[in-house]
């Protein structure tokens, strides 16, 4: 047995210095390997589930492979002694069991579906693909009841074909609180849902609903705003573009700066930037958006890719396009002219080729 590695921040949970979280991505295989069931949280198995979960499993096979909902552990050792902070990186060696709080379910379905494969290539496809996991740190026991206990006495997620026919509001706004509601990467880096504008420097959310709207739209059409055949795109398309782009955010915010939002240590909490990133991800990963929204398989490198720029206010590459907003007030920080984000995208293709 070998170590796991586990690659993301840890973000603390209420400003408490000793609860965190980290989203990250682990291979099936590992994650056979890491997980403990604790019956005195879970509820017991109910193994008339896992041929359903199986058959499910066994029909994914388009472009973004094996991924489903989260699946969510509690990391029972002190991680100032597994986790690096500069690497970004938790060592979980084999004696360390992650405790399972959300998807034993999931986990024994993968665990059988792997012991009757008899097709060796099939079986290595699917310990190989990779899962979203959340993982908490510094929960005591009567802490992983209670977040056992909130995470299964919500309403799950009403299915999109159902929803998709019956709700005639914005599919956009439904899409962008869906996911905000499930991804913990774009809560950690906090969005405004209440203000359709950030006041900067003080206000360090990321961005705002309407404008992560905005990036998706960019992102998946290379465009701010959607025609009735987009929007009837992502419709049809709903239940895959959400996976998709759950796993997108986690990904993205697991390799750009802690603080994004920042303005006086980062250039990412501003519009114009944020979509010149948008429309250059579009180029690299989305195939074809006319017919039918498709992305490129190795679509995860592009977001690695984002790790190797300097995204600090200091790098000079961005200076030449930006002004002083606020200035002569104790306020006062660099900021970029919205209009100039073709200028920006320039600078992104320059610097990842």
């Amino acid at each position: 047995m070998f170590n796991i590695k586990a690659f993301g921040t840890i973000g603390l949970i209420n400003f408490s210095n000793d609860k965190g979280i980290m989203t990250s991505q682990l291979k099936v295989k590992d994650i056979l390997n890491i997980y403990r069931i604790d019956s005195t949280i879970n509820r017991d198995l109910s193994y008339n589930r896992l041929p359903q979960i199986i058959k499910y499993i066994e029909s994914l096979d388009g472009n973004i492979g094996v991924f489903l909902p989260s699946l969510v552990f509690s990391f029972p050792e002190n991680p100032h002694y597994y986790y690096s902070p500069q690497d970004q990186e938790l060592t979980i060696p084999p004696d360390i069991k992650l405790t399972v709080i959300d998807g034993q379910h999931r986990i024994k379905s993968f665990e059988k579906m792997v012991s009757t494969i008899t097709d060796n290539e099939k079986k290595q496809k699917v310990l190989e693909s990779y899962m979203t996991v959340q993982i908490y740190f510094g929960l005591d026991r009567d802490d992983e009841r209670r977040l056992f206990s909130d995470i299964n006495s919500n309403a799950r997620r009403v299915s999109m074909s159902l929803v998709t026919s019956y709700d005639t509001r914005d599919i956009m706004n439904i899409l962008v609180n869906e996911i905000f509601n499930s991804s913990s990467s774009l809560q950690a880096v906090q969005i405004e849902f209440n203000k359709s504008k950030i006041l900067r420097p003080r206000n360090t959310h990321f961005s705002t609903s309407v404008r992560i709207k905005k990036f998706i739209s960019i992102l998946l059409f290379g465009k701010r705003s959607l025609s009735n055949k987009n929007e009837a795109q992502v419709k049809k398309q709903y239940d895959d573009l959400f996976s998709f782009l759950d796993k997108f955010f986690s990904l993205l915010f697991g390799v750009l700066p802690n603080t994004p939002g920042d303005v006086l240590q980062y250039v990412l909490g501003h519009e114009s930037l944020q979509n010149a990133l948008a429309l250059h991800l579009h180029n690299k990963i989305i195939i074809d958006c006319e017919s039918e929204i498709t992305w490129i398989d190795n679509w995860e490198e592009e977001i690695e890719l984002l790790g190797l720029i300097d995204w600090s206010i200091r790098n000079t590459i961005w200076h030449p396009h930006m002004i002083i907003a606020r200035k002569n007030s104790p306020y006062e920080f660099k900021a970029f002219v919205d209009s100039r984000h073709n200028d920006l995208l320039e600078i992104l293709q320059s610097e990842l080729g």
